[in-house]
């Protein structure tokens, strides 16, 4: 009878202990908080503390929006980011509309996503210089609704620039962003090498409304073509263009035709990417004693 009535006693007691009030939130609230946290957060933490939180993280709506930060130490890393990218693409059932990669993007990646995410709004590259040229070219074909590209420390050819105007009608951002010592065409004293990318954007992307191309190394003969080509232009960052002059001509006709505009000498605060991220070692002051 002891046995008994302690046992029963025991199994009351315990039906009586309340959950914690965090295990009572409706799943939509976990989803909204779950958002917050990058991918990699989620993939290696989030989705093992418990069964509901698992349930959340396996649905696709979870995966719309796949942000890979990192701090680009890669030989640290007891996971493949690559790999991990291409579960969470997996996950997103074709709904993927937005996506940021850091150091690790390949040609074969960019493809994957190119094949499996075509809902693709907004790509972000961030240091992978020469790894997705040719990769690049070939996945902008594939992304018609590309609405945003953004472009830091990663290269990209002519070519590339090209397809993006034939491929993607509504791409209204474009950022190529490099540091004072990484533009394209840095080295050559030929000002039309110099000028190639700004060339064949003003040739290729007529409708984009904001432009940032920090470090670029055009000159005032890019800088105005582009003001011909693109005339629907918003906003235009010209930070660290080193070889651009404004004068007061070309200064009066940007101002006049151009909301936004951010100056060669401008400070570089307020960027989404950091440059020293991607091995900048110089500081800001140390950047401008250059020009």
């Amino acid at each position: 009878m002891n046995r008994k009535g302690k046992l029963k006693g025991k199994t009351k007691k315990a039906s009586m202990v309340k959950k914690p009030p965090w295990l009572e939130l409706e799943e939509n609230v976990w989803a909204n908080i779950l958002h917050k946290l990058g991918a990699i957060e989620i993939l290696e933490t989030a989705q093992k503390v418990c069964t509901t939180w698992r349930r959340i993280c396996k649905e696709p709506s979870m995966w719309r929006i796949i942000n890979m930060t990192n701090d680009g130490d890669l030989s640290d890393m007891d996971y493949d980011l690559e790999e991990m990218c291409r579960y969470a693409i997996d996950r997103s059932q074709g709904e993927l509309v937005d996506i940021n990669l850091e150091y690790f993007a390949t040609g074969p990646l960019l493809e994957n996503i190119a094949q499996r995410s075509g809902k693709l709004k907004r790509l972000s590259i961030a240091c992978c210089y020469g790894m997705v040229c040719e990769g690049l070219v070939e996945a902008v074909q594939k992304l018609p609704l590309l609405e945003e590209l953004s472009l830091a420390h990663t290269t990209i050819t002519t070519e590339g620039i090209e397809s993006l105007g034939h491929s993607c009608p509504r791409l209204k951002s474009f950022k190529l962003n490099n540091s004072l010592y990484m533009g394209s065409g840095d080295y050559f004293e030929n000002e039309d090498v110099r000028n190639e990318e700004a060339l064949a954007i003003a040739k290729n992307l007529p409708t984009l409304h904001h432009l940032q191309l920090i470090g670029n190394s055009m000159t005032n003969k890019g800088l105005e073509a582009i003001l011909d080509g693109c005339p629907h232009l918003v906003s235009l960052d010209l930070r660290l263009c080193k070889y651009v002059s404004l004068n007061e001509v070309l200064s009066s006709r940007i101002s006049a035709q151009i909301k936004d505009v951010k100056h060669p000498h401008d400070s570089l605060s307020g960027l989404d990417f950091s440059f020293k991220a991607c091995g900048e070692e110089d500081d800001e002051d140390d950047m401008f004693d250059n020009y």
